[in-house]
């Protein structure tokens, strides 16, 4: 019965982590390998200012699962899916956090045109 009941709440936070995110792929871009470090931009304004942007996925994340529900901690458990869409680099397209609950987030990797 123990046994059961462990496999029970395996079952119950797997998918929970599953329910939190979402990336949405935009271009073909290969993905990055290695060590791959995001620059996260607050704005889409903010980002175009270095240059015109080639927008690669869109990526949609909770601070689920986490013990601090901030729009800071939602933003670094999903940033590094930029990665995957080949990206270094993204903005916050919207943001959601209430107080009481967990906070959203949804960001869009991109890389600047003309870079690899």
């Amino acid at each position: 019965m123990r046994t059961l009941k462990f496999l029970g709440i395996g079952a119950f936070a797997s998918l929970l982590s599953v329910g939190c995110s979402s990336v949405e792929v935009l271009s073909d871009a290969p993905p990055i390998n290695g060590k791959c470090n995001v620059t996260v931009y607050q704005t889409e304004a903010q980002a175009k200012k270095l240059g015109q942007i080639e927008e690669l996925c869109i990526i949609m994340g909770t601070s689920s699962g986490s013990f601090s529900h901030t729009v800071r901690t939602a933003i670094d458990k999903h940033k590094d899916k930029a990665c995957a869409c080949g990206a270094t680099d993204v903005y916050v397209q919207s943001r959601q956090h209430s107080g009481l609950d967990v906070a959203s987030v949804t960001m869009v990797a991109f890389r600047f045109e003309g870079r690899k």
